[in-house]
């Protein structure tokens, strides 16, 4: 063997011995990368009104033992994504040995029903506590009616947040009729066509006929072509009943 061809085998074997310890030199880091720098607190921030820190960190505690060379993001993000009350999370380290987690929460639109709830994007979830939510619309729709009453309560939101009022809730029949009760306790049958012209109608009159009405109005009912008719409560009937004899015919302002 020549002199040049001597030369060659040393580096060779040197970088045949490198590309074979490296891998395992990562086996064996990885093995005991929790024992040589683990991950010694889960910094958690957020809103917290419907999720603790206790529980993003009870969510995360699975997967730290990769330490902090070896930490698995995307599985740890996937982990408190799982929450139903978060809606988005963000992680990363922070050397030594603090893992970062950030967490917005879901903002609830409405409860859908008696055991799930929609979002403000209209994304349906499922979450413990519904029994004592208060202060959130319920919806009584469909499945297929959702889109529907996302749509018309958009509509109307800004018209009652304009008058101080809320809705309390929002009924869509199987023929596609809506009904609605309004925070203060009076129900307003739309119907199933023309709801966007109906609603404009009420709304130049509703001022004025809460302003001038001295009898508590129990039901107003848009199904008319020129007006809407207006149901009172009786004297001495309680304040959740909607029977009444006395109807007015109030025509377009």
């Amino acid at each position: 063997m020549s002199g040049n061809g001597r030369a060659w085998v040393l580096p060779a074997l040197l970088l045949a011995l490198l590309a074979l310890a490296v891998p395992i030199a990562g086996l064996l880091l990885g093995r005991g990368a929790n024992a040589l720098a683990p991950i010694r607190w889960v910094e958690v921030s957020g809103s917290f009104e419907r999720v603790t820190a206790e529980q993003v960190r009870a969510a995360v505690t699975p997967t730290l033992n990769g330490g902090f060379f070896f930490l698995p993001l995307d599985a740890v993000r996937e982990r408190v994504l799982e929450l139903s009350w978060v809606e988005n999370a963000q992680v990363r380290k922070r050397w030594p040995d603090v893992l970062e987690v950030q967490i917005v929460e879901r903002s609830v639109l409405a409860r859908l029903g008696e055991d799930q709830l929609l979002d403000e994007q209209g994304r349906v979830f499922s979450a413990e506590g519904l029994s004592v939510m208060g202060g959130v619309p319920l919806f009584q729709v469909g499945e297929s009616q959702i889109a529907q009453a996302l749509q018309f309560h958009a509509a109307i939101r800004p018209d009652l947040q304009g008058l101080g009022m809320d809705l309390s809730e929002l009924r869509i029949s199987r023929r596609g009729s809506i009904q609605i009760t309004l925070s203060n306790d009076i129900e307003v049958i739309v119907g199933s066509s023309n709801a966007d012209i109906r609603w404009r109608r009420l709304m130049v009159g509703l001022r004025p006929l809460l302003a001038t009405t001295e009898k508590p109005v129990a039901r107003i009912d848009l199904r008319y072509t020129n007006g809407f008719a207006v149901a009172y409560f009786q004297p001495g009937e309680e304040s959740d009943s909607s029977s009444s004899d006395t109807v007015d015919s109030l025509g377009d302002a």
